[in-house]
C-alpha cells in the first residue's frame, strides 16, 4: 500500500476540493480516460494527470486494481463526486453527482442552481479488435479480416447491445433539455477517420464506416468534440492508441478509439490529446502511467 501513501502526501501538499455552485458563465472540461487496470505504471502519477488537467469531469474505464476502485479513492482524495458504474468504470467529477440515467448508463451533475449537465462513459468490447484483424495481425483468437463490410459487421455484433443500451438512455435525459456528454474507450475508431483521403495517406488499411461513433451520431445527434476542432483527419489523426511504443519486431496500429461527444446547447472551445512525452501529445507528462493517451475537451455551455 505503499504508493496510497505517496498519493495522499502528494494531494495534502497541493490540495484540491469539490466547487462551489455559482451562477456565472461555465466552461466544462470534460476527459475520457483509460487508466489501465486501476493506474497503470502509478496510481500518484494517475492522479496528477488527473489533477494537473485542470479537468472537471472524468469518465475513467479501467478503474479498479486488486479489488480497490482507483478512480474513486483518487475523487475521494481531492474531495471530488464519485460514481462507480461497475467495476470497471466510474465517473469522477469536481460537481455534486445528483441522479443517475434510467438503466444506470449515465449521472446527472449540478454544475450551478440552475445548470444541470449529463456523462455517459462506456467501455465497449475490446475483443475483436478489427483494426488488427484488418491489418493481419491475430488478436484474441478473432478471424482476420479482409474487407470494411466484414469489419463493421464484427464491430457491430460485438459492440452493438452496449451500444443501443446506453443510445436508450441518452435519449430518455434528453428530454429535460440538459446538456449531454459521452465519454469512452470504444475499442474501436471513428468513422471519421478511417476515410478514402486517410487511407490514401497510409494512415488507415481502407475506408471504413465504423458502426459506434455512427450509431452515436445518427440515432443522438452527437459530435465528436476533437474532429469538431480538427476536421482534417489526415493533418490530426489524434492517436490515442497507444501510449506504449512497440516491442521490436511487433505490429502495431495506431489510432483514436478514446472520445468525447456531446449534444446540446454548447460550443466546443478545445480538445486535446494527453500522454506521454511525444509528438503524439499535446501535453505530456514525464512519467504517463496509462498505456491509452486520454482526451480533454472544453465545452462554453450556452
Amino acid at each position: 500500500m505503499k504508493y496510497l501513501f505517496f498519493i495522499f502526501l502528494w494531494l495534502v501538499c497541493f490540495p484540491c476540493c469539490a466547487v462551489e455552485p455559482s451562477s456565472a458563465p461555465r466552461e466544462i472540461r470534460v476527459m475520457s480516460f483509460n487508466i489501465w487496470v486501476g493506474g497503470g505504471k502509478s496510481i500518484p502519477a494517475t492522479a496528477q494527470v488527473m489533477k494537473e488537467s485542470g479537468v472537471d469531469i472524468i469518465g475513467v474505464q479501467e478503474s479498479t486494481r486488486k479489488e480497490m476502485n482507483t478512480s474513486v479513492y483518487i475523487a475521494d482524495s481531492l474531495g471530488w463526486y464519485s460514481y462507480a458504474q461497475d467495476a470497471d468504470r466510474a465517473v469522477i467529477s469536481k460537481y455534486a453527482i445528483v441522479d443517475t440515467s434510467a438503466n444506470g448508463k449515465g449521472v446527472k451533475i449540478k454544475v450551478d442552481e440552475k445548470q444541470f449537465v449529463w456523462i455517459f462513459n462506456v467501455h465497449l468490447m475490446y475483443c475483436p479488435y478489427e483494426p488488427y484483424q484488418l491489418n493481419g495481425i491475430e488478436y484474441c483468437g478473432a478471424p482476420l479480416l479482409q474487407t470494411a463490410e466484414e469489419a463493421v459487421a464484427s464491430a457491430w455484433k460485438s459492440r452493438r447491445k452496449e451500444v443501443e443500451a446506453v443510445i436508450a438512455d441518452i435519449n430518455e435525459v434528453k428530454k429535460e433539455g440538459y446538456p449531454v456528454f459521452l465519454t469512452g474507450d470504444f475499442n474501436e475508431p471513428s468513422y471519421l477517420d478511417w476515410t478514402t483521403r486517410a487511407a490514401k495517406a497510409g494512415i488507415c488499411k481502407m475506408a471504413v464506416v465504423w458502426p459506434a461513433t455512427k450509431a452515436f451520431h445518427e440515432q443522438v445527434g452527437m459530435n465528436d468534440s476533437y474532429r469538431v476542432v480538427y476536421p482534417n483527419e489526415v493533418k490530426k489523426p489524434g492517436h490515442t492508441w497507444t501510449s506504449i511504443p512497440p516491442k521490436e519486431g511487433v505490429a502495431e496500429v495506431m489510432d483514436r478509439i478514446d472520445f468525447v461527444l456531446y449534444w446540446g446547447k454548447m460550443k466546443v472551445k478545445s480538445s486535446i490529446i494527453i500522454g506521454e512525452k511525444s509528438s503524439f501529445s499535446d501535453i505530456g507528462f514525464d512519467h504517463y502511467p496509462s498505456d491509452h493517451r486520454a482526451v480533454l475537451s472544453t465545452f462554453q455551455l450556452k
